[in-house]
């Protein structure tokens, strides 16, 4: 084969060797080399930061079945220690050890802030909403509200004081994904996942007034397109719901999009 494609990170831009060859100008740019901690540095630590200052923040990672996106936001960790210690954790793992660091840091420092973290971890699996911390909560609806906003009805919130609760609870979930054999993917994620960590910090001033600040960190993990073609007299029962689930997924994506 021959390459298709160059990626220039210096000057954020991707060649693609066609005819007429043309290029496109992005943001941020990584090559296929490129480290987890590379990418989480161009990625994740600016989102980190804003979170912690009482912005809201999100991460997806879009793109076709087996193109890396589960291993860019989670890693090849096998174990919640490995979580701490394994050089290739993803994006999920390197921005919470960040969050988590610093408001130890703080809190050694006597700072005024309190803060108080919650976590929750769903699934979207065939325009199925369900609470991967709960594993019988399915089923589960949008809502909205004036003061809470757009929010998940009946999903499963849970209190975390430290890096160890935060990945724990990260770790409970990623065990309740839909995974599938796909022609990609061995070990395909089948469902969109979504890891949301609520930080609330709050302050006394002199005068005894009392302030909170939230913010909200969304780390989505999108499940992978996947061209389908279906052969009703050919294919076995196991490959025709593959199918099924594809155009699932498909249609969520393409949801996304609009």
């Amino acid at each position: 084969g021959r390459d298709v494609l160059r990626v220039d990170p210096s000057a954020n831009t991707v060649h693609l060797l066609a005819e007429p060859p043309r290029s496109f100008a992005f943001d941020g740019v990584l090559g296929d080399s490129s480290t987890q901690e590379e990418v989480f540095k161009l990625v994740g630590q600016g989102v980190g930061e804003a979170c912690l200052a009482g912005y809201n923040g999100s991460i997806y990672v879009y793109g076709q079945t087996g193109s890396g996106k589960t291993y860019t936001m989670q890693g090849p960790v096998t174990s919640v220690q490995s979580m701490y210690s394994v050089e290739r954790r993803g994006i999920i793992c390197q921005i919470l050890e960040v969050i988590f660091n610093e408001v130890g840091r703080r809190h050694k420092e006597g700072n005024s802030i309190e803060y108080k973290c919650k976590c929750s971890h769903l699934e979207i699996y065939k325009e199925q909403i369900m609470d991967l911390l709960e594993p019988g909560s399915a089923n589960l609806q949008v809502r909205e509200d004036i003061n809470r906003g757009v929010y998940v009805e009946r999903l499963s919130e849970h209190s975390v004081w430290t890096l160890s609760d935060a990945l724990h609870v990260l770790w409970k979930g990623l065990h309740q994904r839909h995974v599938g054999a796909t022609q990609m993917n061995e070990l395909s994620s089948r469902s969109h996942a979504v890891f949301t960590l609520v930080l609330e910090a709050t302050s006394t001033t002199t005068g005894g007034v009392t302030s909170t600040r939230v913010a909200r960190l969304n780390l989505v993990d999108l499940a992978g397109s996947e061209r389908q073609g279906f052969d009703p007299h050919s294919q076995t029962l196991h490959e025709s719901l593959r199918v099924k689930e594809a155009g699932a997924i498909n249609r969520s994506l393409s949801a996304l999009t609009n």
